[in-house]
């Protein structure tokens, strides 16, 4: 007889529970890169009362809408989880870009009384939502955003602001350029001070035109964009229009991993050349290799398939199928999830205080269910600097998700 999963739900902010039991799904559509298990072990006890967690995403449009179709993630370690029987519930509450809206979609998850929070969001406006998080002594995790300031309870499990300045600087001095330029919208700057910048007007061509004017004087030789995703997006086509044939290395901030980045450049018509971020090493790609880090993005991966073909699973904020979601959904996203339920599950407990005093004492690894880098919570910060690496676009995709909803963009390190 086969195994019968427990159900997987997720919840919106109004409470309403979105999805019932699910069925076994149908095998993956695609071969993953390895045989892999990808069920997460868990505990009887935990699986006896089930965890909730919260989620919190930004807005369609606006300051955190770039990480929004990533959050799904949080889908998938729930999925995971209730192959062994442990039910996950994702309550999902969805702010507007304001300081207000996060600080009362926070307040909303701290009444709910979850386990913890992943905050699939990023930008200045969560700063008092992650301060009221803290002084509820309720853990939020970060996996995203790299402009707040985070104290414990409180985690980045992402790049934290002197990460990706570091990183930043690390990839404009590897390019060998010596006059970079920077663009910066306002809200989306690093901790870097650019010798030579300027900040977005909101015009792309004028920009681009500005920047072409600067290459052909010889005083500029790399551009940096520190902006929303879109705005990178747009900035990279006219810059590119406005070039021709004489390219420039365009840095950009993490956002240019984003999905929203990617259909950006696709719909502007422009290529991924010369073209570098900063961030993990968890691209699609990684499944391809024949080592521990392979193996832990092929197990997510072939999650990512299973839960696509399965109907009755839902997208992280229940609106639609998990289909729709799975060529955004992000292993931070999960990873963060993966994070509190390993914290519920030593507490022993779903209280918000005994997940948060468990999570101090934990550091997580592949073999805990990660589909990315090591997370010591005993650490200065959970993910080790040295994670955060140079990656450089390319065009040539694993095709490892559904068909049909595999981004086109792949980030990958040069060794």
């Amino acid at each position: 007889m086969g195994r019968v999963w427990k159900p997987l739900t997720a919840i919106v902010s109004t409470g309403l529970v979105l999805s019932g039991c699910t069925p076994k799904p149908a095998p993956p559509s695609v071969n993953p890169a390895y045989p892999v298990s990808v069920a997460l072990q868990s505990s009887a006890q935990i699986q006896a009362t089930g965890v909730t967690i919260g989620v919190l995403t930004g807005p369609l449009y606006g300051e955190g809408s770039d990480y929004r179709m990533m959050a799904s993630g949080a889908t998938v370690a729930a999925f995971r989880f209730s192959l062994d029987g442990l039910t996950v519930t994702l309550k999902t509450v969805v702010d507007d870009g304001t300081a207000a809206g996060a600080a009362a979609a926070m307040q909303d998850m701290i009444d709910a009384g979850v386990a913890g929070v992943v905050v699939a969001d990023a930008g200045p406006h969560l700063q008092n939502a992650i301060a009221e998080a803290t002084a509820a002594n309720m853990c939020a995790l970060l996996p995203y955003d790299y402009s707040v300031t985070a104290k414990t309870p409180a985690y980045h499990t992402g790049a934290d602001p002197t990460m990706v300045a570091s990183a930043l600087r690390a990839a404009v001095t590897a390019s060998g350029m010596t006059h970079p330029f920077a663009v910066v919208q306002p809200g989306y700057e690093s901790t870097v001070a650019w010798a030579n910048s300027t900040q977005w007007d909101g015009d792309a061509g004028s920009t681009a035109q500005a920047i072409a004017q600067l290459v052909g004087g010889g005083q500029v030789d790399e551009l940096v964009i520190e902006a929303a995703a879109i705005t990178q997006a747009a900035l990279v086509s006219q810059v590119q229009t406005q070039l021709g044939n004489q390219q420039l290395p365009i840095v950009l901030t993490p956002e240019a991993l984003t999905p929203v980045f990617n259909d950006g450049l696709t719909q502007a018509g422009a290529v991924p050349v010369a073209m570098m971020t900063v961030g993990q090493d968890t691209s699609d790609a990684v499944a391809l290799r024949p080592d521990a880090s392979g193996e832990a993005i092929s197990a997510y991966l072939q999650s990512v398939r299973m839960a696509a073909d399965n109907p009755n699973i839902q997208n992280v904020f229940g609106d639609n199928s998990f289909a729709s979601a799975s060529g955004g959904a992000d292993a931070a996203a999960h990873d963060a999830v993966v994070a509190l339920v390993r914290a519920a599950e030593k507490a022993g407990s779903t209280s918000r205080a005994s997940v948060a005093s468990a999570l101090a004492s934990l550091s997580l690894t592949q073999s805990d269910g990660l589909a990315g880098a090591a997370l010591d919570f005993t650490a200065t910060t959970p993910l080790d600097p040295g994670a955060i690496v140079t990656l450089f676009a390319s065009p040539q995709n694993p095709g490892l998700r559904p068909d049909g909803r595999t981004t086109a963009l792949t980030w990958v390190p040069v060794s």
